[in-house]
């Protein structure tokens, strides 16, 4: 099979594509073709050594979107189903063929292709994790987010709405169109000096919850605009945990994508409610193209590479 991969964990310009031994499925997993694969910041992070235990040679990659070929026992998938699920941390998305274990992939929702479904996988059920299941955010509720035209804030924005809360995004000027027609009621400039003072006038006594997306400065000013006794969510980035005061509580976490979590995910898509903008889909042959553009930062939304 054809994979983009590394012999070295070198960054993304040791990425070629090549051959592969295809892999086999053991018991309860699936022998999927892969028709499109995500790609996400964490791919570009295992390529430059940022995460332990990665033998090479890899392929990164771990979120997909393709049809069985083959499965094993117990693996819950017939050939011909058509799935989406995480390859996460293991990787090995970006390449023809790909194993998925049957407890982290789901039937793909009915109104998404394959495209979009690659793309939602791991950002959208990082915005599920934080928003509901940790965040616990109700109707009514005010939800913060940061870095909201990205893959996890886009998702986080749309979701907040359909669990029927007040959304305020954070995000560049540029930006700004596209996050109120996802459902935002407001949306404010990161690059604005003290821009969480914007974020009380619209919300007096601050937000209930923060579901943090960027991370260092905009992080610590966003924690600025959640009330006091409120709750912020993190993903995991590179600096330093966040310190929580005025009785805020919260975590920083790393989405662990199972196949309860898809199917939630899978019944927004089919209800209209959650929706993923691909900003651009590659050829498998483009993958270090596509990692560029990742590592560059400010995507629309998510970049994905078109398999078969």
């Amino acid at each position: 099979m054809r994979a983009a991969l590394v012999e070295e964990l070198a960054g993304v310009d040791a990425v070629a594509v090549g051959e592969l031994a295809a892999p086999l499925p053991g018991d309860g997993q699936a022998l999927v073709r892969v028709h499109a694969a995500g790609v996400g910041p964490w791919d570009v992070g295992f390529l430059g050594g940022g995460f332990p235990g990665v033998q090479v040679p890899f392929v990164p990659g771990q979120e997909i979107a393709g049809v069985v070929e083959a499965a094993g026992e117990r693996a819950g998938v017939r050939p011909g189903d058509w799935v989406w699920g995480t390859l996460f941390p293991a990787g090995g998305g970006f390449a023809e063929l790909a194993v998925l274990d049957g407890a982290r992939m789901a039937a793909m929702p009915r109104d998404a292709g394959f495209e979009e479904a690659a793309g939602l996988v791991i950002g959208a059920g990082t915005a599920y994790e934080g928003v509901i299941e940790r965040g616990r955010l109700q109707g009514g509720e005010t939800l913060l987010v940061t870095a909201a035209a990205g893959g996890v804030g886009s998702a986080a924005v749309q979701i907040g709405v359909a669990a029927g809360a007040r959304v305020i995004g954070v995000a560049s000027g540029h930006h700004h169109a596209f996050v109120r027609g996802l459902g935002a009621e407001a949306v404010i400039d990161y690059h604005d000096p003290g821009w969480a003072r914007e974020v009380l006038r619209l919300v007096p006594g601050g937000v209930d919850l923060l579901m943090d997306c960027a991370g260092g400065d905009s992080r610590d000013e966003a924690l600025r605009a959640v009330r006091d006794g409120g709750r912020a969510e993190f993903i995991v980035l590179s600096d330093a945990e966040p310190a929580l005061e005025r009785g805020i509580t919260g975590d920083s976490f790393a989405a662990q994508v199972d196949r309860a979590r898809l199917e939630a995910l899978g019944g927004l898509v089919d209800t209209g409610r959650l929706r993923m903008n691909v900003e651009a889909a590659l050829p498998l042959e483009d993958a270090k193209e596509a990692l560029t553009r990742v590592a560059a930062g400010h995507t629309r939304g998510k970049v994905v590479l078109r398999v078969a």
